[in-house]
């Protein structure tokens, strides 16, 4: 029922991805004893890649044949190659992005990268947060500038079959962008909220050096799939209307996966299950297999291959028929302020330049600016008012700086899920600072109460060593029990440091 709830999606938009998804491994764990078994996919998805290989096989010219060969023979040798010299995780992913994927990612029209992609989590405290993942490779389609509009796909062959390569206006990256940052719309496109590199995914793919790794492969793989499915959900709503679909097949969109635990693979494809705006997200696990073998290599590539052509003739036909009703509402109900709907991270009050697009903080000039503040008069006696003093910095970072002045200020009307990426990235600020002042407090209270200790031994030092002068072994034995007196001081000044900063 949590899912459920989950997907029943209003306005304004915020990326949220199926909070469960049930998984079904029949068509793999009863293979050997039903042999003629079919995935639920195939059943229910618009598109399940042939699984009867030999059958395939038999629709392909000679050419392709031999060159399916050569690529299941390279992916097969190099397999037992890593296995043999027991290669890096980052040798695994090569072979995979050279052997397994080379086609995906030599097409014009799509796009792979190992990009990270944002969701919402909830913390502890219950407050909504934007966090990251960043699987092995995301396979989605390409974006366009005007460049590539105006010039188009140049293919050197004559008669080129390859239209699904032109560029199209419905895969501006502009138009995207402004599309997205429309607050009466909001479909998020990329991963990255607010970036439009790498559109609309339709396969991911995570590798682990080791078998044992596999489970956490697996587990990854889901989430990825709960959150670009989530997306492709979104996209399939009626923006007039997100609680119903578009038309009658847009619940029949769906998302490919893929897991390599050294030489062994897995193949997933993700759907939703029932036609309603309620149904259950399903993983099923369609294929695995030792590529070592070549058999399995063969089998593997000739499923990645019917997956690199859904991609090309139904997924991005799919992916741009649905952003023709978003652009519609685009254009009839503008964006209300476009100078402020986009905001750059400069505009950010009060965060430097250090804090990135996924909130990464870098703050070397303000530790420096206030590390120069925190200078006190090292002869003070009173330990109470330096602590207070040294405090007043972390004061200054509190997370009621957190308001929503400055998210107005800073994003305008902008669309839901920038303000709450805004706002993590302010919160995320204001969290480390209060980091760097407590541990700035904590480092002056003590090199203080070590500095008036060390003091005080020294002066009794001087008392008792007074009137045995040229006896240096007993100037040598104050001189380490001054040491060991400061050390002492030091401990003790630490602990009250921590006393006075976390009193519970």
């Amino acid at each position: 029922m949590e899912d459920r709830k989950a997907r029943q999606r209003t306005m304004p938009l915020v990326p949220e991805p199926f909070h469960m998804h049930a998984i079904s491994r029949q068509s793999v764990a009863f293979k050997s004893a039903l042999p003629r078994i079919e995935p639920i996919a195939e059943m229910w998805c618009q598109f399940c890649p042939n699984l009867d290989i030999p059958k395939y096989r038999e629709g392909l010219s000679d050419t392709k044949k031999t060159e399916l060969d050569q690529r299941a023979s390279k992916l097969c040798r190099r397999a037992a190659t890593n296995h043999l010299y027991k290669s890096s995780e980052f040798t695994w992913e090569v072979c995979a992005w050279h052997d397994a994927f080379a086609l995906i990612h030599d097409d014009e029209a799509l796009r792979m990268d190992k990009k990270p992609y944002e969701f919402i989590e909830k913390s502890s405290n219950g407050e909504i947060d934007v966090k990251i993942k960043i699987p092995d490779a995301t396979l989605g389609l390409k974006a366009y500038d005007d460049y590539d509009l105006e010039h188009g796909f140049i293919c050197g062959i004559t008669d080129c079959p390859h239209d699904h390569k032109q560029p199209d206006k419905r895969l501006h990256k502009d138009k995207l962008g402004a599309m997205m940052h429309n607050p009466n719309c909001g479909l998020v496109v990329d991963g990255v909220w607010g970036k439009t590199d790498l559109v609309f995914p339709f396969a991911v793919y995570e590798a682990k050096k080791r078998a044992l790794s596999y489970e956490a492969a697996e587990d990854q793989i889901y989430h990825a799939c709960r959150t670009y499915l989530a997306m492709l959900d979104d996209l399939a709503r009626n923006p007039n209307n997100v609680s119903e679909y578009q038309t009658e097949k847009s619940h029949r969109y769906q998302l490919f996966a893929f897991t390599s635990c050294g030489s062994y693979w897995e193949v997933f494809v993700a759907f939703k299950f029932l036609e309603t705006c309620i149904g259950e997200q399903t993983v099923e696990t369609i294929w695995e297999g030792d590529v070592k073998e070549f058999s399995r290599a063969y089998d593997l590539i000739c499923i990645v291959d019917q997956i690199h052509d859904y991609a090309i003739n139904q997924h991005r036909s799919y992916v741009m028929q649905h952003l023709e009703a978003w652009y519609a509402r685009h254009e009839a109900i503008p964006t209300p302020d476009p100078g402020v709907s986009k905001p750059s991270e400069s505009n950010l009050k009060g965060v430097p330049d250090g804090l990135d697009d996924f909130g990464d903080i870098t703050m070397d000039d303000a530790d420096a600016d206030a590390s120069n503040s925190n200078h006190r008069d090292n002869d003070s006696n009173d330990s109470d008012n330096d602590a207070t003093d040294l405090l007043s910095d972390f004061n200054r970072y509190s997370k009621e700086q957190v308001t929503e002045e400055i998210l107005r200020e800073l994003v305008g009307e902008g669309p839901a899920w920038l303000r709450l990426k805004e706002k993590t990235k302010m919160a995320k600020w204001d969290k480390a600072q209060e980091t760097r002042a407590r541990n700035r407090a904590l480092r002056e209270l003590a090199r203080r109460g070590a500095s008036r200790q060390s003091h005080q031994v020294s002066r009794e030092s001087g008392k008792s060593g007074s009137g045995k002068i040229g006896k240096p072994e007993g100037s040598k034995r104050n001189r380490v029990q001054s040491q060991k007196a400061r050390e002492a001081a030091t401990k003790t000044a630490m602990k009250a440091a921590f006393a006075n900063l976390y009193p519970d």
